[in-house]
């Protein structure tokens, strides 16, 4: 047998698997033979208790018998394919936030603010005045806000963002407020405003950055603007005016979820003593970008903006302590 062709084995193969199944034939090879012959078969039927003889399948022709060997062996070897889930996408994905060369954003910042400040008077400073409890202005507002970014290499990017609220408000004091050189004596009607605009401006540089997140440091400014009035009937009162450049330090991280959504978070901070500021300025924005269009699409976030200190000479001699906080939305432009 050890000359036989492939068929022959699997005709063996078959004829004694055959035997043992439920309701199959019994087999036994015939003694009877030929020389340069395959034995035939005898197979006796167990249902009809009778045999029959039967001869192996013979040999394909077609293909010599080490073809026939390796297309048998391809028939039952098994294929292993790998493919990714229900629902999965291989790619990466690619927002334009992290992708496209320029990006601008125009919205509406819903600020919550919190506002003390005070103005050395000539004898020395006076009292911290809470603008919004004392003297009535609103803490709630929305301002206009504006969003600016140019990716001018691989890595290094440049980033502008812009706010400004200006609020007023007249209300009767109650108790004496010293604002400078002037005193509003109690039950005075007393008018304030309370201006600013704030523009950050950031070089950052992304260490880490591939096509869908990147982790980047940056160095750069805000530029503050203060300006503070009180007055009322026969009192004129003294402004109050700052215009202060503020170093920071950043760090920032984009990452996108899919083609249309990504996320986005920015931390600012500063603390030093220089002539004539002395204090803190902390900002963070946190941003959800959504692009239904590869080149126009909307975001929500929040903005958080604390700035406090003391000034020493120009139109401020005296302290400030101001807070905003609050949801933003935009819209946004990218190519």
């Amino acid at each position: 047998m050890s000359d036989a062709n492939p068929a022959t084995h699997l005709f063996w193969l078959f004829a004694v698997a055959a035997g043992f199944a439920p309701g199959a034939r019994a087999f036994a090879p015939s003694v009877v033979s030929t020389p340069g012959t395959e034995p035939a078969v005898s197979i006796y039927d167990l249902g009809t208790r009778s045999s029959v003889e039967a001869s192996p399948p013979e040999a394909s022709s077609d293909l010599p018998e080490a073809s026939e060997r390796r297309l048998l062996m391809a028939e039952f070897q098994p294929k292993l394919t790998f493919a990714p889930l229900q629902g999965e996408k291989s790619e990466i994905p690619d927002h334009p936030s992290l992708n496209e060369r320029f990006y601008f954003g125009v919205g509406a910042f819903a600020a919550t603010s919190s506002t003390e400040a005070a103005l050395e008077s000539s004898t020395g400073i006076g009292a911290s005045v809470d603008f919004e409890n004392t003297l009535g202005l609103d803490s709630n507002a929305i301002t206009p806000q504006g969003l600016a970014r140019w990716r001018f290499s691989e890595r290094w990017r440049l980033e502008f963002e812009y706010f400004k609220l200006d609020r007023s408000a007249t209300k009767t004091i109650d108790g004496d407020i010293t604002w400078g050189d002037d005193t509003f004596p109690d039950g005075t009607q007393v008018h304030s405003t309370f201006d600013i605009s704030v523009l950050r401006l950031s070089c950052g540089y992304s260490f880490f950055k591939t096509k869908d997140k990147e982790v980047g440091v940056a160095l750069g400014f805000h530029l503050t603007d203060v300006n503070v009035g009180l007055s009322s009937t026969g009192i004129s009162g003294d402004d109050g005016k700052m215009l202060a450049p503020l170093p920071v330090i950043s760090v920032y991280g984009q990452f996108a979820l899919t083609d249309v959504w990504a996320i986005s978070s920015r931390f600012d901070a500063f603390r030093m003593e220089y002539d004539p500021f002395q204090g803190h300025i902390y900002s963070l924005g946190l941003d959800a970008l959504c692009n239904p269009w590869r080149n126009f699409g909307f975001g929500i976030g929040y903005r958080a903006l604390d700035i406090g200190g003391s000034v020493d000479g120009g139109d401020w001699e005296g302290e400030l302590r101001s807070t905003y906080t609050g949801p933003i939305v935009f819209a946004t432009l990218f190519f």
